[in-house]
């Protein structure tokens, strides 16, 4: 603990040094629209070698895919739902027989329902946790051994602030985020001892993205990331994306054990 908490302090002082992409190959998971969009603008931007998305929507898959080839960068798409398991694993071996090794891995995937546990039905609540947490579990699985056997490789989780503090009416997508932030936690654990490969958890606040359409939020202070884009305040924070920043959420939940403020704690 004490080498996580003095890792994130010298980070504070002294800049991260950016990481080198062009020998990179980047998979983007709910890759066709929002943050996902944006985020292969960005890797594409700052010279990565290959950009392959992932989505189940190929009309926006198409669009940026075009859009980043013209950026000069080479870019695939492939139709896959990533909360189902065995349709990972046979497009994970398609890209790779395609594109080559992936080496930084962005899940980013994600549905919400929105509504409370009465209101919700079975079947959308599944498809909340199948995708958004244990749709990491099989792309991780896809795509790990072999960055273990290059010692290269990066695993980032685009999250939600609501995975630390949830609220009401998204049940179903406060409850997945949070199992995807323990996932993480474990994984970059597990990863330490391991050269050459990292893993990264995003946190974004509550973004202006067509999933979240019509959510509003109590202050003005805590108006919502606007949609992803060039000019985009939202942007300020890619840079985590591509350095080896120190993961603050060992510390947090270290936090948590000695001063428990969650309602369940309090009853």
């Amino acid at each position: 603990m004490i080498y996580l908490v003095v890792k994130a302090a010298v980070g504070l002082v002294l800049p991260a040094k950016l990481r080198d992409l062009s020998r990179e190959n980047v998979l983007i998971t709910g890759g066709g629209r929002g943050i996902g969009r944006q985020l292969a603008r960005e890797f594409a931007e700052r010279g990565a070698r290959k950009v392959v998305l992932w989505g189940r929507t190929e009309k926006c898959l198409k669009e940026t895919t075009e859009e980043i080839r013209q950026m000069g960068t080479e870019c695939h798409y492939f139709i896959c739902d990533v909360g189902n398991r065995e349709e990972v694993y046979q497009t994970a071996k398609a890209v790779r027989e395609k594109v080559g090794d992936i080496t930084i891995l962005v899940n980013n995937a994600a549905v919400v329902h929105g509504k409370s546990l009465m209101d919700s039905d079975d079947d959308a609540l599944l498809k909340s946790q199948h995708i958004n947490t244990l749709g990491q579990f099989w792309t991780t699985k896809a795509f790990l051994p072999r960055m273990l056997e290059l010692q290269n490789g990066h695993i980032v989780c685009l999250n939600s602030v609501l995975a630390l503090s949830a609220i009401p009416g998204a049940i179903d997508y406060c409850t997945s985020k949070a199992s995807a932030f323990a996932f993480m936690e474990s994984l970059t654990l597990g990863l330490l001892d391991c050269p050459g490969v990292s893993a990264t958890t995003v946190l974004p606040f509550h973004t202006s993205t067509e999933m979240f359409q019509g959510m509003r939020v109590r202050s003005v202070a805590w108006d919502p990331l606007p949609e992803p884009g060039p000019s985009s305040r939202w942007g300020q924070g890619k840079g985590s994306l591509y350095t080896e920043s120190a993961n603050p959420g060992a510390l947090y939940l270290w936090l948590c054990s000695l001063v428990p403020d969650s309602p369940s704690a309090r009853q």
